[in-house]
C-alpha cells in the first residue's frame, strides 16, 4: 500500500477566506456602507430633478431638501446602516402625516415668495402678513391704497398628509444588487 500525499497551493482562496473572516468583516461592511451612501446619494439627486411639482407650480425656487440630504454610513463587525435625514424622506415608507407642534396649524405656502420660508423668515425679511378676518389662511397685501389687493401667502391647517413616494429611495433590489457588487469587489479585491 502506498501513500501518496498532495499539496494543492491556493493562494486566492486563502485571500477569500481571509477577507472574509470574522476580523475582516468590518472593513467588508464598511465598504459596503460606502457603496450604499453613494447610492442612495445619488438616486436622491436623480430623483429631486424631476420631483418639484409644487416649486413648478408656484413658480419658487426649489428647497433643495432632497439634494442636499444628510446620507450617513455607519458600519462595524455585525453590518452597516445607512441613514438618511431629510424633512418628509419617511414617505418613502408610507403616507406621512404632519401635524403642527408648538403652534395652532401649519403653514402651507400657496404663493412663491412663502415656498421653503417660514412666517417668521418673511416678517423678518419685512412682510406685513396677516390673517384676514374669518379666512383660514395667512396673507399679504400688493400696492397701495384702493389699488391694494390681498395676496394669500400660506392656507392654515390642523394637519396635512403627504402621499406615500416610494420612488423616493432606491428600490430594495437596487440596493441589494449594489451591497453584493461592492462586497464581491471587496472580496475579490485582493484575492486575484
Amino acid at each position: 500500500m502506498a501513500n501518496i500525499s498532495v499539496n494543492i497551493s491556493t493562494p486566492q482562496l486563502d485571500g477569500i477566506i481571509e477577507r472574509v473572516s470574522p476580523g475582516a468583516r468590518a472593513e467588508l461592511y464598511r465598504e459596503i456602507a460606502a457603496e450604499l451612501s453613494e447610492t442612495v446619494r445619488g438616486h436622491l439627486r436623480a430623483y429631486a430633478l424631476s420631483h418639484h411639482k409644487t416649486a413648478s407650480r408656484l413658480g419658487a425656487r426649489p428647497t433643495g431638501n432632497l439634494e442636499d440630504a444628510k446620507v450617513e454610513a455607519t458600519s462595524g463587525t455585525d453590518g452597516a446602516t445607512v441613514t438618511v435625514a431629510a424633512l418628509g424622506i419617511r414617505r418613502a415608507l408610507g403616507p406621512l402625516e404632519i401635524r403642527p407642534k408648538g403652534k395652532q396649524a401649519l403653514t402651507i405656502p400657496v404663493a412663491a415668495i412663502a415656498y421653503g420660508r417660514s412666517v417668521a423668515y418673511l416678517k423678518a425679511h419685512g412682510v406685513d402678513i396677516f390673517r384676514p378676518k374669518g379666512k383660514n389662511y395667512l396673507a399679504t397685501t400688493e400696492g397701495k391704497g384702493k389699488s391694494a389687493k390681498i395676496v394669500p401667502l400660506y392656507i392654515l391647517a390642523k394637519r396635512a398628509t403627504l402621499k406615500h413616494e416610494p420612488d423616493l429611495l432606491p428600490t430594495r433590489e437596487t440596493l441589494s444588487a449594489n451591497a453584493f457588487a461592492a462586497a464581491m469587489d471587496y472580496i475579490m479585491g485582493e484575492a486575484s
